[in-house]
């Protein structure tokens, strides 16, 4: 028998769980996710989860700014236990990217993010582990830190139950019903599930189900690396996340004294891989590679314990942004995709963002038209006005 619905939800990630908790809260109707595997089981469950607000565009800029707002009080706007653990992060780039830096710190204050530059000095006092060149500039955000990621998937999905979704889990859409130019639901391993309105938030996935709609998602399943070190006995406790551009690192402290490590180059866009089976170990070869870059910035590490690492999957886009938009030509179809390692630290906003779209016919928190579907097709892309690296 068909299961009916007013909206469904296509994946349990953090995007498709904090859109099932933002619309369970609008009492619009009965809303579904469907998850063919388990909740955070492609990208979320293994991103690092840092949240920080630099970016270069003020409308990502704001949606870092506006998602850290819930982060820091989790526990009482979602539910469940805290998830945000404040370390704040210190950004590096070379003295010939410090024009691009300087403005980008100008229009974050704008905001009101709590951003400055730091000398060498300052930095010791915040990171006593951390080491600055004369070469280098720094700046600090304040704010900034990181959640735990699976209980972030976890308590929007238990929030999202509680005002009444349903959330399915070993469900798999096979492909999507339409009738003319409108969706009317998806067939699924478990049956047929009628919905007139269909919400895309299927990370490395999308481009398959896109397929299904008879449109290009340009959204590549690509594989990333993380390498995992336990810090040395007299390391100290004090760390903070980095996003380090002359290292081509970020990394962040995490439980078990460890530090969480993981690329900055982007060259993730160069290695596409079919997202239901790609190498999850990480490359015997490239981890010694980290534990230098990593000591050069923190030289007590070259001390630390290997711990191994694995492999981890990014949505990415063209231009590195996310799609946030109706599906052209489909009426009642939307997605919210290709976030390219990006997406948890906006996750908050999008759910909101998406809501409004779908029950409101616009969203109202921020414009989202730079994010629309057809920028690609238009030649205009998301830019990023620096050339440090990618950051949004």
């Amino acid at each position: 028998m068909a299961v009916n619905c007013d909206i469904l939800i296509v994946g349990g990630g953090v995007m498709g769980t904090s859109i099932a908790w933002h619309l369970a809260q609008r009492r619009c109707g009965r809303v579904v996710l469907l998850e063919k595997s388990y909740l955070g089981a492609g990208s979320s469950g293994k991103s690092g989860a840092i949240v920080r607000q630099h970016y270069s565009n003020r409308l990502t800029a704001s949606m870092a700014q506006k998602s850290l707002r819930v982060y820091e009080k989790f526990d009482e706007v979602v539910g469940g236990p805290s998830v945000f653990t404040r370390t704040g992060m210190v950004l590096i780039v070379n003295e010939k990217d410090r024009a691009g830096l300087d403005a980008n710190v100008k229009m974050q204050q704008d905001l009101g993010i709590d951003v400055r530059p730091v000398s060498a000095q300052v930095l010791a006092e915040i990171d006593p582990n951390a080491r600055l060149n004369e070469d280098e500039v720094a700046i600090y955000e304040a704010e900034a830190g990181y959640v735990e990621s699976v209980q972030v998937v976890a308590s929007f999905a238990e929030g999202a139950r509680r005002e009444g979704a349903d959330i399915r889990l070993g469900v798999e859409v096979n492909s999507i019903v339409t009738q003319g130019n409108k969706i009317v639901g998806v067939e699924t391993n478990e049956g047929r599930y009628n919905s007139e309105r269909v919400v895309l938030a299927t990370g490395p996935w999308a481009a398959q189900l896109g397929k299904d709609l008879g449109i290009k998602l340009p959204v590549q399943a690509c594989r990333t690396q993380v390498a995992l070190y336990r810090r040395p006995p007299d390391f100290g406790r004090r760390s903070a996340v980095y996003c380090d551009f002359v290292q081509g690192l970020y990394f962040k402290p995490t439980h078990g004294e460890m530090i969480h490590a993981g690329s900055l180059a982007g060259e993730e866009a160069s290695q596409p891989v079919d997202p239901d089976k790609y190498n999850e170990a990480a490359d015997g070869d490239w981890l010694p590679g980290v534990r230098q870059r990593l000591s050069r910035r923190y030289p007590a590490m070259h001390r630390s314990y290997g711990r191994g690492g694995y492999g981890a999957l990014y949505a990415i886009t063209p231009d590195w942004h996310p799609i946030m938009d109706r599906v052209p030509g489909l009426e009642g179809a939307y997605c919210a995709v290709g976030f390219s390692g990006h997406g948890f630290k906006m996750s908050p906003i999008v759910g909101q963002l998406m809501t409004e779209l779908i029950v409101d016919g616009k969203a109202s928190a921020l414009d989202i038209g730079p994010l629309r579907y057809a920028r690609f097709d238009e030649n205009d892309p998301v830019k990023t006005p620096y050339a440090y690296g990618v950051m949004g």
